[in-house]
Parts: C-alpha cells; structure tokens; sequence
C-alpha cells in the first residue's frame, strides 16, 4: 500500500506505505494529526485517496465505500462507539451482515440472531445477557461488542482505533488478550493507540506517521515506549512524577454524596493550587462524584462548599458561573458540537462576553481563539473548520481553551488524555499542573495510574459508592505504580493500611 491523500492545499498523507501480514498485530502510531485518521478512513473505504491505493494478495483494491471494504475482509471497531443502546446486545452484533436478505432474516428471526452472536460473545468472554439492553453495559462490554459485530463477517484484517481508551487495568488486560487470541488464530490486527506499554506488549511491529509521512517501523525485539516516542516526535518525552508545588488551605468540599444503602457518603475536599484525583473500578462512584460538581447530574442531599460558602450546581450554567471547566468523558456527544468551528466551540462557556443584543463580535473572537489556539498548540487549518473534523488530542485541548476562555478557577475532567498522543498528554498535564501552581483547583478521573500519579496531590480512591483510601501523591510516601493499581482493582478497605494512607 503506497497512498498520497490531498484537502485542497493540505497533504494530509505523503506517499505512505505501510503493511500488514494476517497473523500479527501491527501497531500504527503518530502524534494527534499525524494522518493516522486519514489512513484508518481509507483502510476502511470511507476515504478514497489522492493517488496510489490499496493492495491485498498483490491484488490491487478499489474502495466506493465502507461496504466495499467489509466485502474484501476488513473490519474495524472506532475509537468512538456506534452502538444503537436501545437494541439488544444480539441485535446490535447482528446488525452489520451486509447481504440484505440475511440482516433481514437476522433482525426478525430471534433464534438465527442468537445462533450467530453467542458463540462470538463466548469466544470474547463477553458475559452478559444477549437479551440485554446494550445501554445499560459498560465500557469494555460495549467495546467487546462492538469487536463481536466487526468479526460477524470474518475479516481477514481487523482495525482497532484505541479500544482500550477509558477501560480500567483489570478491563484492558482482558481486551489485550482477545486481540492477541485473535492473531494467533491469523487475523491481522491493525493496532492504532497512544498507550504505549500496551504496544510493546502485544504488537509485534510497530510503524510511526510524522505530520503525513511514514517514518518507520520498529521489530519486536526493539519494542520500547523509548523508542516509540523517539519515532513519533523525534525526542524523549519522559512521565512527569507528581507536582513540585504545594497545595493550600481547602476552599471547595463536597460532602453527603450517597450512592448505595449502608455506605458512608462519599465527602471530598478541594484545596487551592491542588490536583485530585478520583479513581476507581465501575460502579465505585467516580462519574457520580464528577457529574456533582459540573451539573452533569444533581442530587439533592449533596452539598457543595465554595470559599466557606454554600453553592447549588444543578445544571451545568450553574458550574460554569461558578467557574467550573469541564470535559466529559464522551467529548464528541457532551462535550462539543462537531458541526460548529473550533472557535465557536472554544466560546461556549462564555457567550456572553462575545456577543451584543445577540450579534458575536467575530474579531475579538478570532483574536483570542487564535491566542488560545497557539497556546495549546492546537493543530489545524483554520479556527473556522468544524470541530468534529480534529482528532481526538486536539479536541480536547479546545474544552481546555473554553475552561480557559471562560475564565475558569476549576477544572473537572473525565480522562484528560484519553485519545491523546504522547507529546499532547505531556502538554496538557504541564498546562493542569501551571494551572493549579497559580491559584486554580482541578479534580479529575482517569483510568491511567501512570497519569494520575504524574500530576495528582492526592488520589481518592473509591469503592462500592464509598470513599476507601486516600493517597498522598507528593513527597517520599507516594504511592508506586503496583500499589495504586492494586488498590483500585482490590478493595483496599480489606487489607492493611500503608504509610502513605491519609484518612479518608
């Protein structure tokens, strides 16, 4: 394969080449808009290139659309889920046979649905009711489903655009293992995924883009994130270890949240210039405690503290006049508006201070989303290109933009890295840690112990809607990677505590 892919003026991709064997994982990695979106769109025959194509058993491959694709053995599973929620588990994994006659038989004929996604769903270790509302599962069964409806069709090649983005450890290992069981029984995996220990794992080669050009590939046996980043960027990018400023006096708490009979509410205290984090398996309560502060949901028995102060957050307009900075986990559904412009986008949070008797002021919009633009170094053509059309880093850095447009004092956010290349999770946790060193307060849930334990104060650790453990993340009695991992995947409540345990 050897593709050269044009927007206009922009070369998205350079004459690249890159291939694939059945039977191995080939990881594809590259900083956010490096061109990897590009190349999965036209592996997957949603995009038809410039020039050069396509080739499979020496055999050159034409695609007009996604189905063309899927005919000639190529699967994919996005980083994004396409899941109808209000279908069974069954009808969602069926519902991609691409021969009418048969998806038709398959939708109304119960027994044959079932026939065809059991098996798939046993073969995954996906244990769930097929019967089952697919709304209602979480994230790994949803990208265990989602990987069932993609091998419905038997592909001979399979890719995988970030499938353990905002899975926890003990969930990563499991999908880890299906992929890897699915390469030893000859499908060729297409690995594209910013975690790069997850790489030297499983992959075995791995090849780099650089702003549209293919720089390499790595074997093996020279597999590290060392030499991965240095591929990618050119440079060593070496994990942060904990912030190097200390935290104030506690200026935001909050306390009462009960989320499960018999427990003890989940309390929380904030203090300036800190970082928290709160981490735990699901169901342990981490969204619930987020959606509190950013009026993503509202319980009455929460109460909230700011600056000695009682405060009500019950819809998001009442975080952001409070000066609370969000991004959801699902960015693309509740956290941004694709069609709109990056700039447009960057002034959600602040609406009021762009516009008169209901006309935006254009000009001094565009000279500050450009300021912001160069600040997080967002990449992209124009500030007036619609937002969805970013990859998943930037994206991001956009809801940080409009935090900061707005003139936040509180960040709260879902996965701060989740989708984003090394360089760009390096740039967004010096821009947390900046914020905070100067007056302002972040809280924050992730599934990357390495993440949280590079920027976070202190670690709230959460099980069964009760507050379990909190660590201190600063100074010698940092918890290590092993234990903050083992207490997230074990209820720490059972064992005895260590020294680098502060009340809970």
């Amino acid at each position: 394969m050897s593709v050269t892919q044009r927007y206009g003026d922009a070369l998205a991709l350079d004459d690249v080449s890159f291939d694939v064997h059945q039977g191995e994982i080939h990881a594809l990695v590259g900083e956010n808009g490096a061109g990897k979106s590009t190349l999965i769109r036209i592996l997957t025959g949603a995009l038809h290139p410039t020039s050069g194509g396509l080739e499979m058993d020496q055999q050159a491959l034409a695609f007009s659309s996604p189905r063309d694709a899927q005919a000639a053995g190529i699967g994919v599973v996005h980083q994004d889920y396409h899941l109808f929620p209000s279908l069974t588990v069954a009808q969602n994994i069926c519902g991609v046979v691409p021969v009418e006659s048969a998806r038709k038989r398959l939708l109304t004929d119960r027994a044959a649905m079932l026939k065809t996604a059991v098996p798939l769903m046993a073969d995954l270790g996906l244990d769930v009711d097929p019967h089952r509302s697919a709304g209602g599962l979480d994230a790994a069964e949803r990208k265990l489903i989602e990987i069932a409806r993609a091998l419905v069709l038997r592909p001979r090649f399979l890719l995988l655009d970030e499938p353990t983005a905002a899975l926890e450890p003990a969930e990563t290992e499991r999908l880890l293992e299906v992929i890897s069981r699915l390469r030893d029984r000859g499908t060729g995996i297409i690995l594209v995924t910013h975690r790069l220990g997850e790489i030297c794992r499983v992959a075995d080669r791995a090849s780099a883009l650089r702003d549209g050009r293919f720089v390499g590939t790595v074997a093996k046996s020279d597999l590290s994130p060392a030499s991965l980043t240095a591929l990618m960027v050119g440079t060593e990018v070496v994990e942060l270890e904990g912030p190097q400023h200390p935290a104030g006096d506690v200026t935001f708490t909050l306390d009462g949240l009960t989320l499960r009979r018999d427990t003890t509410p989940i309390k929380l205290e904030v203090r300036e210039r800190e970082i928290v984090a709160v981490v735990g398996l699901v169901g342990s309560g981490c969204p619930a405690v987020l959606g509190a502060l950013t009026g993503a949901t509202y319980r009455k028995e929460v109460q909230l503290q700011l600056d000695g102060s009682p405060v009500r957050i019950r819809t998001p307009r009442d975080a952001t006049r409070l000066g609370v900075g969000s991004a959801p986990e699902d960015r693309k559904r509740f956290g941004l508006v694709a069609q709109q412009s990056i700039a447009d986008n960057m002034a959600l949070g602040s609406l009021s201070r762009w516009s008169r008797f209901g006309f935006t002021s254009r000009r001094r919009l565009s000279h500050h989303a450009a300021l912001l633009r160069e600040r997080f170094d967002i990449r992209c053509e124009s500030l007036d290109q619609p937002v969805g059309s970013l990859s998943g880093g930037n994206q991001q850095k956009v809801l940080l933009a409009r935090g900061e447009l707005a003139g936040a004092t509180m960040f709260v956010l879902h996965e701060p890295s989740q989708g984003v290349d090394v360089l760009a999770r390096r740039s967004i946790h010096e821009y947390l840690l900046s914020f905070a060193a100067t007056g302002g307060k972040v809280v924050f849930s992730s599934t990357d112990v390495d993440e949280v334990r590079a920027i976070a104060h202190r670690i709230y650790v959460l099980h069964a809607g009760e507050t379990a453990i909190v660590f201190d993340n600063t100074g010698p009695s940092r918890p290590t990677r092993s234990q903050l991992t083992q207490a997230i995947s074990a209820d720490p409540r059972l064992s005895t505590p260590s020294s680098n345990e502060v009340p809970a």
